[in-house]
């Protein structure tokens, strides 16, 4: 999605306008079926020619890298490496926070290794100490005098677009990319997500990173739909869910999904009681990679980062109201995110399974029921944008 189409996408739903869709769907038991269904072919998790193409295409969307309130405070800043690229997120004197690739613009080492600080004045390149504020700006050149054709004001280090919505720190990777807004590119979904309670400065709990050895749209696929809960969490969570019946909602390449609780058969709260937090689980899917779960009181984080055709790494945060004041409120939180964690433990074994067998040729495609159809139009939408260069 460019930035200069989101203007023309409409509203999504507010989320208390679920209520009557969730009753239809419990009633009918079934989920939403906008359509056939359709097939995926098994190589498009396999080719590395695609793979590659897939990488340029993230680099062009924001990607969500850290919590905002990880760098809270002004002069603190955070080293990472994310699809292979060296960042640098540094807040500034006046609260806004902003993005460099970590790059020394002399001979392009590693400005600062991974890790995190506070009282940001300057970096100094570890290989000839070229130095730079933390705005970015060159400060200063050891021996100066041997470059008489530098020019410090385009000397900097490269900026990339930032946000910050949702808690979360939103960097487009590719520095050819400064005419794309990422805060639009992220609409009409973010602010949705945003206005819900507790959404807008939420703490980090929790984070964590982990791979799975599974190309990463297998981990994508099992987000847009439900007819696996039953089965596949039927250990965790499967007894408070209906069952196949989830709802979904796209805003562009974005989507908001509702997957109902069985507590909304038991009550069956109308309209004027309908509490969309109380009776589903509501995950927002930002393409291409990023989700948020929003649960009554919290919600999880998690970032797909694709390391090959075959390996993802998985990057989590559990996002809570404030920081915990007592012992018992980090048990509180851990157990929540202790329960999360084994259910999705139980949807990436599978997704590890699956990628074991695709080279077996068992199957050329993958066949997906018409409850599935969102799987197959993010796959058509994902071609489109990979045919387009977008």
């Amino acid at each position: 999605m460019s930035a200069l189409s989101v203007a023309s996408l409409p509203p999504i739903p507010p989320a208390a306008s679920l209520q009557a869709r969730a009753r239809a769907a419990v009633d009918q038991s079934r989920a939403d079926a906008r359509g056939q269904g359709g097939q995926v072919a098994v190589d498009d998790y396999r080719c590395t020619t695609r793979f590659a193409q897939e990488l340029s295409l993230f680099r062009r969307h924001p990607q969500a890298v850290a919590a905002g309130q990880s760098l809270a405070a002004p002069g603190s800043w955070l080293s990472l490496t994310h699809l292979g690229t060296p960042l640098l997120l540094v807040r500034q004197a006046d609260g806004e926070l902003q993005a460099f690739l970590n790059v020394c613009r002399h001979r392009g080492a590693r400005l600062v290794p991974e890790g995190s600080g506070e009282n940001a004045r300057a970096f100094a390149c570890p290989y000839h100490a070229w130095t730079y504020r933390a705005d970015g700006g060159l400060r200063g050149v050891p021996q100066a005098e041997g470059f008489p054709c530098l020019k410090p004001e385009e000397s900097g280090l490269q900026r990339l677009e930032v946000t910050e919505r949702a808690g979360l720190a939103w960097v487009i990777l590719d520095p050819g990319q400064s005419d794309l807004d990422p805060a639009a590119m992220l609409e009409p979904l973010i602010s949705d997500l945003a206005g819900l309670a507790g959404m807008q400065t939420p703490q980090a709990f929790a984070p964590r990173s982990y791979e799975v050895e599974a190309n990463w749209k297998l981990l994508v696929d099992g987000i847009f739909e439900a007819y696996h809960f039953k089965v596949a969490h039927r250990q965790t969570i499967a007894a408070m869910f209906a069952g196949n019946v989830q709802l979904v909602d796209e805003a562009g390449l974005h989507r908001r999904l509702y997957l109902i609780k069985s507590n909304f058969a038991r009550e069956q709260p109308g309209p004027e009681d309908f509490e969309p937090r109380r009776y589903g689980n509501l995950t927002y899917f930002f393409f291409p990679n990023n989700l948020v779960l929003v649960q009554p009181d919290h919600a999880q984080f998690s970032c797909i980062e694709p390391l090959s055709p075959t390996r993802s790494r998985i990057h989590e945060i559990t996002l809570i109201p404030e920081a915990p004041a007592s012992e018992k409120a980090v048990m509180h939180w851990q157990a929540n995110v202790d329960l999360y964690r084994r259910t999705l433990a139980e949807d990436y074994a599978l997704a590890e399974s699956i990628q074991q067998g695709l080279a077996s040729g068992a199957n050329e495609f993958f066949n997906f029921g018409s409850y599935e159809y969102s799987i197959p139009r993010f796959h058509a939408q994902l071609a489109q944008q990979l045919d387009h260069g977008h």
